[in-house]
């Protein structure tokens, strides 16, 4: 089964790196301090940031980015949320969205555009981010009947009766659907929920055009 964990791994830092020096020196945040610690970024601890004019003190952020398609002018109209996946030992794991033990309390989302594949934060040409709170990803499923049983419920009836890779209930009008990627190694289940839905609820919203 495909895996791009090493390539992921290497962006993702190059991608922090990007954040440190163009988003988080600018004035709005009042600190930030990068998680060091291996175990708090398993917990989905990126970054702890304070924003005053949003009255956000000392936030727990996991930074999530869409680096699979780097290559598209304005990348992808959608982000997609981790239901499930299957361990190296093929136990059945609680993605990170609805694992309570988390800590995260916001996620920056990040949308980007990079001249190569293995890329740099040199490479880097457009970046947009949405600062998004945890639970108000809750509180709008909820609003579609998705509490957070509901999605684990849903997230175990694919993995039990859908045998092919693709989108699940997905039809014209409708602002979210899951996901199935048995071809990669780790097996995901996602929600995927429009980038709009996260731009009406975002706290801080803006982008980089290199």
């Amino acid at each position: 089964m495909k895996t791009n964990r090493g390539r992921d791994m290497r962006v993702e830092r190059e991608i922090a790196s990007f954040l440190d020096e163009r988003l988080y020196t600018q004035p709005l945040f009042a600190s930030h301090g990068r998680t060091d610690d291996m175990e708090e970024q398993m917990q989905g601890s990126d970054i702890i940031l304070s924003i005053p004019s949003l009255n956000i003190k000392d936030a727990v952020v996991d930074e999530k980015a869409i680096s699979t398609y780097y290559y598209l002018p304005k990348s992808i109209p959608t982000f997609a949320l981790e239901l499930s996946f299957i361990s190296y030992k093929g136990d059945v794991i609680e993605g990170w969205f609805t694992d309570s033990s988390k800590t995260t309390e916001y996620y920056l989302m990040v949308w980007l555009h990079a001249t190569k594949y293995d890329f740099t934060k040199d490479d880097i040409t457009w970046l947009e981010y949405a600062l998004v709170k945890r639970s108000d990803i809750y509180d709008w499923l909820d609003t579609q009947g998705l509490s957070k049983e509901k999605l684990r419920e849903k997230d175990a009836e694919i993995r039990a009766t859908v045998k092919q890779q693709g989108n699940i209930d997905k039809v014209i009008g409708k602002d979210y659907w899951f996901s199935y990627s048995p071809q990669l190694g780790e097996c995901p289940i996602n929600i995927v929920i429009r980038k709009k839905i996260y731009l009406q609820i975002a706290k801080l919203h803006g982008e980089f055009n290199l």
